[in-house]
């Protein structure tokens, strides 16, 4: 997992930890702990949003301009060790050894129906018309969005997408079921995929290799 310390900038490492302790701020609210100015704080706001770090919204207060309020995304919180996903993964082997498979399978499966929906809200048409382009930025930004860290290649005939970071790690040695459902999610985008690389197997990235769907060559 990607740790704090890595970032290489201290304000950006302090707005993350303001955010992590107040759950969204403003400028105005990083300006009173942190000794940076306001076009300098903006300009780490705009680049931690591009980095899929930052999330925001506008909230409106009164009769004056709105305020625009920033929060940690899920890959942000990535970076603040937990001992969450340890849990879970505990939680998982206690539901099979108690024979409660097919519940844990239920589990993964609408994981991943609800992000293959989330990518259909996203597109501007119907996933059966829309181009393939339209259908890989939507994905590269789910993707990102739920802490993959994806780096998405599209050529004429196939999409190599390929997963940096597992939010799963700690899980997939107690089931492999997140990423059966994995492929699924895939295979409803794609006409068929194969994957070429695996975190669990000792791989450094997850890669998978998906040929476009006939209907979606545009």
């Amino acid at each position: 997992m990607v740790s704090l310390d890595l970032l290489q900038s201290e304000t950006k490492r302090r707005l993350l930890e303001l955010m992590k302790r107040r759950g969204e701020v403003t400028l105005s609210d990083a300006m009173e702990v942190i000794d940076r100015a306001r076009p300098t704080l903006r300009d780490h706001l705009d680049q931690m949003g591009r980095d899929g770090l930052v999330a925001r919204r506008t909230k409106q207060q009164g009769r004056g301009r709105p305020s625009m309020c920033y929060r940690m995304t899920p890959f942000a919180e990535q970076l603040f060790p937990g001992q969450e996903a340890t849990l879970f993964a505990d939680f998982l082997t206690h539901l099979q050894e108690k024979g409660h498979g097919p519940l844990i399978e239920d589990f993964f499966e609408a994981f991943w129906d609800a992000r293959l929906e989330k990518v259909k809200d996203r597109l501007t048409e119907p996933l059966e018309t829309a181009g393939v382009q339209q259908i890989v930025n939507v994905l590269e930004e789910v993707l990102r969005e739920e802490g993959f860290m994806p780096e998405v290649h599209l050529d004429d005939e196939r999409v190599v997408v390929q997963e940096c970071n597992c939010p799963f790690s700690e899980i997939v040695d107690a089931t492999d079921l997140p990423c059966a459902s994995e492929s699924c999610f895939y295979e409803a985008l794609f006409e068929r995929v194969e994957r070429t690389a695996h975190i669990p197997e000792g791989d450094s990235a997850c890669v998978y290799e998906l040929r476009v769907l006939d209907g979606n060559e545009a």
